[in-house]
């Protein structure tokens, strides 16, 4: 009985310094992902992006063999005891708050900048409009001239390269359904 209870000790001591290893391991990846972003966890508003995380049961079961959380010999549960399961879900909770309140802002940050770059890829309507009309009046042979791209530059105000850039986009914009009026013309003629 003695040696039973000497291998439960020696069990939940095991247990124990895996958890601690795991809160060792997460204050590294902490301490990596600040390096990285320079944000540090204490900055933040407080609130937490996403909560649904919190409503998921966690699963300390330690036992590979399904057999009624009891290990192969009978010797008892394998699980944390109730007052290291409350530990190990506190500091879970604790590290998930402090990451997502850190690194909010920096992801915000992140993500305003990539609608901004989206944004700025895009002309103005009004000049759009004076490219369109030339495109609509020239469609039978779509290439500006050089005077005409001067012409365009100032009527738009945009640069050479906005315009070479916009004509060479609308040609392949247009291509697939111009292809498909000339096939849709050849058989036609073949009837």
């Amino acid at each position: 009985m003695i040696v039973l209870c000497s291998f439960k000790e020696q069990l939940q001591q095991h247990v124990r310094v895996h958890a601690v290893e795991a809160v060792m391991a997460c204050r590294e990846i902490e301490n990596t992902l600040q390096a990285l972003t320079g944000v540090s966890l204490g900055e933040g508003t407080g609130a937490t992006m996403s909560d649904d995380e919190d409503d998921i049961p966690m699963d300390f079961s330690l036992d590979q063999s399904g057999a009624d959380a009891h290990d192969m010999m009978g010797f008892g549960p394998l699980l944390p005891t109730e007052s290291e399961r409350s530990l190990m879900e506190r500091v879970r909770q604790e590290l998930k708050i402090e990451l997502k309140q850190g690194f909010k802002s920096r992801i915000e940050d992140v993500r305003e900048e990539i609608l901004r770059k989206r944004r700025a890829g895009k002309l103005p309507g009004d000049t759009t409009t004076v490219l369109k009309n030339w495109w609509q009046q020239h469609s039978k042979w779509p290439y500006p001239t050089e005077d005409d791209k001067a012409k365009l530059v100032e009527e738009t105000g945009l640069q050479l390269k906005q315009i070479n850039n916009w004509f060479i986009n609308q040609r392949k914009r247009n291509w697939h359904s111009n292809s498909q009026s000339v096939t849709s013309l050849k058989s036609k003629r073949k009837r």
